[in-house]
């Protein structure tokens, strides 16, 4: 926002709401980049959880072939 725009903007109405307008920007422009961040944390997340999954499914297939295996 530039100094014209925030003068015409206090001009048009007034400093107190002028001022919480810019406040309110600045706060949504800083909460968009942190829910930007938390997606990106929980696709990792996501795909750290599935790795795990299948980590632990192989692991327990190979167990179940080997008690079959020493069973016969």
């Amino acid at each position: 926002m530039d100094l014209q725009a925030v003068v015409q903007l206090i001009g048009n109405v007034g400093f107190p709401i002028a001022l919480c307008l810019i406040l309110l920007q600045s706060i949504l422009v800083k909460f968009n980049k942190q829910m930007d961040g938390l997606e990106k944390r929980l696709a990792q997340l996501d795909k750290t959880i599935n790795m795990m999954v299948r980590t632990f499914e192989t692991k327990v297939s190979k167990t179940i072939l080997q008690e079959e295996k020493e069973k016969d």
